[in-house]
């Protein structure tokens, strides 16, 4: 994430005062902390994702034909661009969740 240490843990600790996620043992490292997202975390998600969601519609709404044109254009060249970099194949790799640990993840 490119965040320092002392602030992601300054952010977890919060995150955990609001209910959000549990902190518990890493089975693979004594070292690491697993964190798991509780319901409540699911359903702040689910609330932050939608209205997102309402933003990001009444936006592309706002805008003209011609412009959501522009806007699909620059896009799929972005994406193009972007997918024939192997760093983001690497990175893909790297931010997939082990399986059986979607909504939990070790961290130093």
């Amino acid at each position: 994430m490119g965040a320092a240490p002392p602030s992601v843990s300054r952010l977890i600790d919060r995150l955990q005062a609001m209910g959000f996620v549990e902190r518990g043992a890493c089975p693979d490292s004594r070292r690491e902390v697993l964190l798991s997202i509780t319901p409540a975390g699911h359903v702040q998600l689910a609330r932050v994702r939608e209205l997102r969601d309402e933003l990001l519609h009444q936006a592309l709404a706002d805008m003209s034909s011609r412009q959501r044109t522009a806007l699909t254009e620059g896009l799929v060249s972005l994406q193009h661009t972007l997918l024939s970099q192997p760093a983001l194949h690497l990175a893909q790799e790297r931010a997939t969740p082990a399986e059986g640990h979607r909504d939990a993840a070790c961290s130093a």
